[in-house]
């Protein structure tokens, strides 16, 4: 036989001994290191290329004994047709993809691999019920607002059309409270009412109460209030009323008793007359 022959026949006895057979394991590895791999998502399996193209789980798996020497059992409702393909991927990081994308678990029994539906990890759990329940919460809260606003635009836009007045005559009543409050100061009246302060701006109650509420954004006598607060918060600080007392300070600026006074300012200032004046005054000094 010729030398070149000789090396023919060599080369090939070569890739037939050495091909792997399909009878037998490619890359052997034990239950517990499979278990192990999956739980540490640490793969030392046979890089590989694994092409499953419309077969089932059981034929799935049965690739996967003949590579691994392991026993796999797929429970029967589990076995369903898929179509996967990996390119130069560990086998057992193919497995363990396979796995979570069917959302599926091994169970070793007797030295044989069961393919199981997987449970929801008990830690994970609450956490998914607290997620809901906190999620359905913001829904409905949202949901609230919403609604509430969507109300509320429908509730002016019928108060618009119950008593609508140009967007010129609006802004001209505004200017003139803007200059009875803060120039004329007619809330230091404290017979001041809301029929009396619409007798002084020519327009009816109704009308004014609509401008205040609904353009303004306040009701009137928070309007009138915050006015009379904001002076006395003033003169608590004021050298010049320094020997003034709070109450003479709170009627001259149109409070008419001494409760109705230390609620008003109390709610919008959070603080009594006395603790507002006592800590202003020692920041000044």
């Amino acid at each position: 036989m010729k030398p070149k022959s000789v090396t023919v026949v060599f080369l090939l006895f070569l890739f037939i001994v050495g091909k792997p057979s399909p009878l037998h394991p490619q890359s052997p590895m034990t239950a517990k290191q499979l278990l192990e791999n999956i739980k540490k998502r640490e793969f030392t399996g046979e890089v590989m290329d694994l092409d499953f193209n419309n077969v089932d789980l059981n034929e799935i798996f049965q690739r996967f004994e003949t590579i691994s020497g392991l026993k796999f059992e797929v429970e029967p409702q589990l076995n369903v047709v898929r179509k996967y393909s990996f390119a130069g991927i560990e086998w057992d990081r193919a497995l363990h993809l396979i796995l979570l994308n069917l959302e599926l678990d091994l169970r070793l029994d007797d030295g044989i691999f069961q393919v199981i539906k997987a449970r929801p990890s008990s830690s994970r759990l609450p956490i998914y019920i607290l997620g809901g329940i906190l999620f359905t919460v913001l829904l409905v809260v949202l949901a609230f607002i919403f609604i509430r606003q969507a109300k509320k635009r429908i509730k002016i836009r019928q108060i618009d059309k119950k008593y609508p007045l140009p967007e010129d005559r609006v802004e001209e009543i505004r200017k003139s409270l803007d200059y009875l409050f803060e120039v004329k100061k007619i809330y230091r009246d404290e017979l001041l009412s809301l029929n009396s302060l619409a007798e002084r701006l020519d327009i009816p109650s109704h009308q004014l109460s609509w401008i205040i509420n609904y353009k303004i954004g306040k009701s009137f006598f928070d309007f009138l209030n915050r006015y009379r607060v904001e002076e006395v918060k003033k003169r608590l600080t004021d050298p010049q009323d320094r020997n003034s007392t709070i109450l003479e300070i709170a009627y001259s600026s149109g409070f008419r008793t001494k409760s109705a006074f230390n609620k008003t300012f109390k709610i919008l200032t959070g603080k009594t007359p006395r603790d507002y004046r006592v800590s202003n005054n020692s920041k000044a000094s």
